[in-house]
């Protein structure tokens, strides 16, 4: 199949005519900028943000439009001058902008003291600074920057270094990570992006279990122990990771990707149709921009199992998926989306009537006599106030309409649904943003029957890659609240708070009571009556405050805590606090 994909990329590229740019990666400080943008009325625009894999050219397009908007604050100029820093590349270079301090100090003053008649337009000669040893740091943003009339390169550092102490953990909990970041283009028609990282770390309590339970951890695929010769209780996990991708318009509607990486669909903090909670993955990708629609197609290849359950240098086995998105956005305040996925599992090799990009997958299915996994789903998004936003995602991977009404709690009305709301600027203080967001998933949702003789005790088309949940992290039969406090008391500082409150049915050993998507569906525990919590009811209570202070161009230092309980046949309290320093990237949260 990588043959034939191969042969698809070389013959398409050579019609390329303009191209897109690499996406930034979730977590980066112009998500949220870009949600404050149009939420609170800031510009129009019809580009679709629950395809959370922004666009770099688009975004700076979107941000450019907002910089004359004379509702901007202080804070808002800065976060913008921030994000225009960040992606450099797509600023112009004619004009000049008529900045009343000195150049070296545009990221941390333009915008943030300045009245915004002092200036009209940003391009590259505002970021522009003195090199360090002629070639380093030429703007405040990348290391390292090559531009030549037909290629141009902006490479980067990643570091983060943490510590944490944890409540009733001998061992030392602590993160190092160091690697780089690359973009490149070439002749303004083709795109590349590769982040490469080396890891060595251990995880909190909680996170240690989930690992053993699924022999695999949270957004990693191959790792071995990890144990320090100099210090006795530093031990954990050594990994390697490499997202890359390669991309460019055959058309100028059409963007086709091609490489490693993930994806998320939604505008939530969690995703129950497609999140980048798991390991990162083999895939083909089209995007179609047409008027207000946005159309996206995923072509996936993906493991069944881990590699701690595949020991020795055997070929992983294989399944696929194939997944398209349709977005609807008419206005600034209303965007819709419906979603389909099938994951299937051939003996090495994908099912080419999948490759269809407008079928409906159900349709498929039946011609091949109902094999697969096929989950539909629903996204909306709602503006009805300056400052409000209402969300909420639907996710049906079985449904019958009349075991519904009888409440009968029948195994295979497996479905889940998401709300949630969003209040800008809260009680008029400028950069207080609130979140609250409601999630549940009823048992042996995304769970399948497929087995493999090597693996009887897994599912192969279930909903998950290496052996990680493709949408939430819990999988399936849990309720969820999420309520999250965000605030910038002044540029360079950024605050968290998110509390947490869970309810999710565990199982003992040899049972399933619906919440491990993995197991097959031929061991379901019974027929009916199936309820949200069931098996073990495990309660989670949890509050995480993090705090973020960026002392140069996106080098952070970073002070965290959070207090956890768990209730279940036990009471078990696991709280830290902890903090590190990082560069280039974002803190990745594992509360579930």
């Amino acid at each position: 199949m990588k043959f034939h994909y191969l042969i698809l990329i070389s013959v398409i590229s050579s019609f390329c005519s303009q191209a897109q740019s690499p996406y930034i990666l979730r977590g980066d400080l112009a998500y949220h900028t870009y949600d404050r943008a149009e939420i609170l009325r800031l510009s129009d625009t019809i580009m679709i943000n629950s395809i959370n894999n922004y666009d770099r050219n688009l975004t700076v397009d979107f941000f450019k439009n907002i910089w004359q908007n004379d509702g901007l604050t202080k804070k808002d100029r800065y976060d913008l001058l921030h994000i225009y820093s960040d992606n450099f590349e797509f600023l112009e270079t004619q004009d000049s902008i008529d900045v009343p301090v000195s150049q070296n100090e545009v990221i941390f003053r333009v915008g943030a003291n300045e009245s915004p008649s002092s200036y009209q337009q940003i391009n590259k000669s505002a970021f522009e600074q003195n090199p360090i040893l002629k070639y380093f740091y030429k703007t405040p943003a990348n290391l390292l920057q090559l531009h030549t009339p037909s290629f141009e390169l902006i490479l980067n550092p990643v570091i983060q270094l943490s510590y944490h102490h944890q409540v009733n953990n001998e061992n030392i909990v602590f993160q190092n990570i160091r690697g780089l970041e690359a973009r490149a283009y070439i002749d303004k028609k083709v795109y590349f992006y590769t982040q490469l990282l080396e890891t060595q770390r251990s995880f909190l309590n909680y996170t240690e279990s989930w690992i053993k339970k699924y022999g695999t951890i949270p957004g990693q695929g191959f790792w071995k122990n990890y144990n320090s010769g100099v210090i006795s209780n530093l031990k954990g996990y050594d990994y390697f990771n490499a997202r890359a991708y390669v991309g460019f318009n055959p058309v100028k509607s059409i963007n086709i990707e091609f490489g490693h990486g993930n994806h998320f669909i939604g505008n939530g903090y969690r995703s129950l149709l497609l999140s980048d909670f798991s390991h990162n993955y083999f895939y083909l990708k089209f995007n179609t921009r047409i008027w207000k629609f946005h159309y996206q197609n995923i072509f996936a290849e993906m493991a069944p199992t881990s590699t701690l359950l595949n020991p020795g240098d055997n070929l992983l086995p294989k399944k696929y998926t194939a997944t398209h998105y349709l977005a609807f956005k008419p206005s600034n305040r209303f965007e819709v989306g419906i979603f389909e996925t099938v994951v299937f599992a051939r003996e090495n090799h994908f099912e080419f009537q999948y490759l269809n990009p407008v079928i409906l997958y159900r349709a498929v299915e039946h011609y091949l006599d109902s094999p697969d996994n096929v989950i539909l789903g629903l996204n909306a998004k709602w503006n009805p106030l300056k400052g409000l936003s209402l969300y909420g995602q639907f996710v049906m991977d079985e449904f019958k309409l009349s075991e519904v009404k009888k409440q009968s709690g029948w195994w295979a009305n497996k479905f889940g649904a998401q709300i949630g709301l969003k209040y800008l600027n809260a009680l008029g203080i400028d950069h207080l943003d609130l979140q609250v967001e409601y999630n549940a998933v009823r048992p042996y949702t995304y769970a399948h029957r497929d087995t493999l003789m090597s693996l009887s005790d897994y599912s192969i088309a279930n909903y998950s890659h290496s052996n990680q949940p493709l949408a939430h992290p819990l999988g399936a039969n849990f309720r969820e609240l999420l309520c999250i406090a965000r605030y910038k008391p002044f540029n360079r500082m950024y605050i968290q708070a998110k509390a947490l409150l869970t309810t999710y049915g565990a199982d003992r050993p040899g049972e399933n009571w619906g919440g491990n998507i993995l197991a097959p569906l031929q061991t379901i525990e019974q027929e009916y009556g199936n309820v949200i919590g069931q098996g073990i009811k495990t309660k989670i209570a949890a509050l995480n405050v993090d705090v973020s202070y960026e002392l140069f161009h996106n080098y952070y230092i970073d002070l965290q805590g959070m207090w956890r309980k768990t209730k279940s046949d036990v009471t078990v309290d696991q709280h830290y606090i902890g903090g590190g320093f990082r560069v280039n990237i974002a803190n990745i949260h594992y509360d579930y």
